[in-house]
């Protein structure tokens, strides 16, 4: 699709280029709002959003599920991945605008979500795309766009057109249902709240506050590091064992932890070392587990969101607000001094295609020289 830029012939040489209007039914490039929207452009730029064609992780998933399933899959991973395919058809990703990813006129012409529908149906947005861009912020009209007040942007039911999907009647990925389970829910808690907090502007009027369109999540260290938190709660000896009392919580996240594809596991792995320098170690992990009609168990990223899953075979993973507390047992002789440490880690291998090098011998000369 050729969009061409008009720009003022009036305007003073040295000024910023300004861009054109919206259309109706063309998704404008995000370079265009950042031509004024600059410091949002500027953290959006730098999310996982912006970069979720391109991001490797995804891309190798893609590129197995394109070739095992004869590319039937790209309109369901593109359908979110880049969402204006829904407005352009760009399934085979041809045009600029799909690898912009989660772009910023798609989100802005959201009218409504129908996350109540087939989950199989990409079609979960109620979209209208032209002039009107819509947020919290309120109505008016400008030079390049009009505004409308949208309730919608304010609610985690934005979210759910993309982070809920299930697949031969299980909930393969369920963020949205997860926190409208919990508490958080009942309290008004929205996801934008965490993912989306509002933050003082960098430049302009010091009252004027921004929505981070860093969208920080699971990729997130500062998120991760403050969704969990473990505590040694009691350190019991027996005759032959060593018995250590642990709780562990989600203190800051609502929904499960980890949410998102099942691929994902908490892990957390107690030491103990007795006064005789013996050291063990017991492992506990919070996962989610798909089985196939075959019984395997679904490892890779791009089996599990193909929907080849037919049953949930183990789902531990932490609620909302949920202490878990665990009893771990060591037969070791209880001796002197004890040391004990347990930690929790947030465990992902995804499969990314990377570049190496291929070095192939193809022949070879070796002489030996004697000095005289």
């Amino acid at each position: 699709m050729a969009m061409i830029l008009f720009f003022p012939a009036t305007a003073p040489a040295g000024s910023p280029t300004l861009p054109p209007p919206l259309e109706k039914g063309v998704i404008s490039p995000a370079k265009n709002c950042g031509s004024c929207h600059e410091e949002i452009f500027s953290m959006w730029k730098d999310s996982l959003h912006s970069h979720a064609v391109e991001d490797p992780i995804f891309h190798t998933s893609f590129m197995e599920a394109y070739h095992a399933s004869k590319g039937e899959v790209k309109k369901l991973c593109l359908s979110c991945h880049a969402p204006t395919v829904r407005v352009t058809g760009d399934y085979d990703a041809e045009n600029d605008i799909t690898m912009e990813g989660v772009t910023c006129h798609f989100c802005h012409s959201i009218k409504g979500v129908n996350h109540a529908v087939d989950p199989e149906n990409p079609e979960r947005f109620s979209l209208d795309v032209g002039r009107t861009i819509r947020s919290p912020i309120g109505g008016g009209t400008g030079e390049y766009h009009e505004r409308a007040y949208s309730p919608i942007h304010k609610k985690s039911e934005l979210c759910a057109g993309c982070h809920e999907y299930s697949a031969n009647g299980i909930t393969i990925m369920g963020t949205y249902s997860e926190w409208k389970n919990s508490s958080y829910a009942e309290k008004g808690i929205q996801c934008q709240t965490c993912h989306m907090p509002q933050q003082k502007a960098r430049s302009g009027s010091e009252k004027k506050k921004l929505f981070s369109h860093y969208l920080a999540g699971g990729h997130s260290l500062t998120q991760l590091k403050k969704a969990v938190k473990i505590d040694i709660t009691n350190i019991l000896r027996g005759k032959d064992r060593i018995i250590i009392n642990l709780t562990v919580e989600n203190v800051g996240s609502g929904h499960s932890v980890p949410t998102g594809i099942p691929s994902r596991q908490l892990v957390v792995t107690c030491k103990v070392t007795n006064g005789r320098n013996v050291t063990k170690k017991r492992v506990v992990r919070y996962e989610k587990i798909i089985f196939d009609a075959q019984g395997r168990e679904l490892l890779s990223d791009s089996e599990i969101m193909m929907g080849h899953g037919t049953q949930i075979v183990k789902d531990n993973r932490l609620e909302p607000g949920e202490k878990r507390k665990e009893k771990l047992v060591f037969y070791m002789e209880p001796a002197g001094e004890i040391f004990v440490s347990a930690q929790i880690d947030y465990i992902y291998r995804p499969a990314i295609i990377q570049e190496m090098e291929m070095k192939i011998e193809m022949n070879r000369s070796e002489k030996v020289f004697q000095a005289r």
